[in-house]
């Protein structure tokens, strides 16, 4: 049998576009991507909660240096003067003057408060305002804003007192060694002697233990607000970095899966028409259903198999149809189980034939227990109509079990009995449905792809191996076997309608029950 091309017509694949990989990340892994958002933000509110306010006072100094020319202070070594090559180099020369140890000792008497010379160099910096000649002397302090100004303050003055004592002690030992060679200097060289008198009277006049280049421009004023981020600015930073992390994340994720994500990645790689899509089940409605009657199935669920079979009942000449997947555990036996079902339901004869040597698991989920299997076949007065069983569950439905495992050695000989098989089953039946093994995995059922009116692949999103899938691809079109389409197992709904139920049994059945209660 050759199986007929599909002309229902497939919808074209739309470009993922700029935004897709960050789009399907997200909707993949929305819970994930949440949970760290929400823990970014949990962890701000932990830190603000815990953090104290720091308030921050700056005071300011002003930085005069002295001409190159200048003879006042002349063999004073540590006085600033002017560099026009470079001016930086003298303001940040100025900043080590002022930032001391000395200074913070001096400081840490006057403000008390427990300071010691460490910490109050921990809170205190000095450093160029900018591009002026002016140095920012800022203390930053916890909790207290007027300790902050009196940090400052403190330590402003106490720099420039340090400052000027050192600068006085420069020049008194430069006064001595004046002196020293004014002695030395005859009375009769009056040019000489008046010229170092002269620098005498300057040096004296300017020992007044103040350094002429450094003058306080303006004291530190008590702080109004706190520094650092606000608490509303925290929040927002920690949603945006969290929001990053979460769909960075997610993206890794995605990028290291190695399963089928979507039905559209899979229409992506195989373009076949989507026939039906059966919704995911909670574990407790998968349960329910497992242990219920078949023809008791969940109403999203028959609802897809009902979409299926309106489709091959529009396909007079689609009577033997084979159902595989790309990898196991997609859901391949369930829904050619449940097609049966359907098929029966809608009052067809129809033979459910597991062909799937290598893992037969049909005649155990149906409760059709049988003696032989597919093998017995080879023997040559056998019949497909003596291996016949009926479903536990539906009587109406006939299997014909795999066998045992280990019957695949012998599926060449199988397969060669497959033309005159399946011409005897469609005899019997009005369709026939063989479970083959995973075409992704094993090529088992690439041997009666030519023998079948038309092939149901079965997907799962999110379980499919990708590598499996495009081998299953693959091996059809070099075979040159096109598939009536996927059907898509663990889809998401666009709404749960109640009217999936209307006129089911167990719905009004419900119904009198609570009518019965009402009264």
């Amino acid at each position: 049998m050759q199986i007929e091309p599909t002309t229902q017509p497939i919808a074209p694949v739309r470009p993922e576009g700029a935004l897709g990989p960050y789009t399907r990340a997200l909707r993949s892994h929305r819970l994930l991507v949440l949970a760290i958002t929400l823990l970014a933000l949990a962890a701000a509110i932990g830190w603000l909660a815990h953090r104290s306010a720091q308030y921050e006072a700056k005071a300011e100094i002003l930085v005069s240096p002295l001409p190159q020319d200048d003879q006042t202070f002349l063999g004073i070594p540590d006085i600033l003067r002017d560099s026009p090559s470079d001016p930086t180099r003298t303001i940040q020369t100025a900043a080590t003057f002022v930032d001391s140890p000395l200074a913070a000792q001096l400081a840490a008497r006057k403000v008390d408060h427990g300071y010691t010379v460490d910490s109050v160099q921990g809170a205190v910096s000095v450093a160029p305002q900018g591009e002026s000649n002016i140095l920012a002397v800022t203390a930053k302090v916890a909790k207290d804003k007027k300790l902050s100004a009196q940090l400052a303050n403190a330590f402003a003055a106490s720099a420039l007192q340090v400052r000027g004592q050192q600068l006085s002690k420069e020049i008194r030992a430069q006064l001595n060694q004046l002196e020293v060679r004014l002695r030395g200097v005859p009375r009769s060289d009056t040019v000489t002697r008046g010229t170092i008198a002269a620098q005498v009277n300057q040096l004296q006049a300017a020992n007044n233990g103040k350094d002429p280049t450094l003058s306080l421009l303006e004291n530190a004023r008590v702080p109004t607000t706190p520094v650092g981020a606000p608490a509303w600015l925290v929040i927002a930073l920690s949603l945006v970095a969290g929001f990053m992390l979460a769909m960075g994340t997610a993206l890794l994720i995605e990028l290291l899966d190695r399963h089928i994500r979507d039905t559209d990645e899979m229409l992506s790689l195989y373009p076949l028409p989507v026939l039906a899509r059966i919704p995911k089940l909670s574990r407790r409605l998968a349960k329910s259903a497992g242990d219920a009657s078949p023809l008791s199935m969940p109403p999203a669920v028959r609802e897809g198999f009902r979409t299926l079979l309106v489709q091959l009942q529009q396909r007079p000449s689609t009577k033997t149809i084979m159902v595989t997947s790309a990898t196991s555990r997609d859901g391949k036996t369930t829904s050619a189980i449940n097609l049966a079902y359907a098929l029966v339901g809608a009052g067809h004869k129809v033979i459910l034939i597991d062909f799937d040597l290598r893992k037969p698991d049909v005649g155990t989920k149906l409760g059709a227990k049988a003696e032989r299997g597919l093998v017995s076949l080879l023997a040559e007065d056998s019949k497909l109509s003596d291996l016949l069983v009926p479903a536990a569950q539906l009587p109406a439905l006939k299997v014909v079990p795999a066998g045992t495992e280990g019957d695949v050695v012998l599926l060449e000989a199988l397969s060669r009995r497959l033309p005159e098989m399946l011409k005897e089953a469609e005899e019997l039946a009005d369709y026939v449905i063989l479970d083959t093994a995973p075409l992704g995995e094993v090529s088992d059922a690439l041997r009666i792809t030519d023998q079948v009116d038309g092939i149901i692949v079965v997907a799962r999103p999110g379980h499919t191996a990708r590598a499996n899938f495009q081998l299953m691809r693959d091996l059809l079109e070099q075979t040159g076997q096109t598939p009536l389409g996927f059907l898509v197992i663990g889809a998401t709904p666009g709404t749960t309608s109640a009217y999936y139920a209307y006129g089911l049994p167990q719905r009004r059945d419900a119904g009198r029950s609570r009518f019965a209660r009402s009264r």
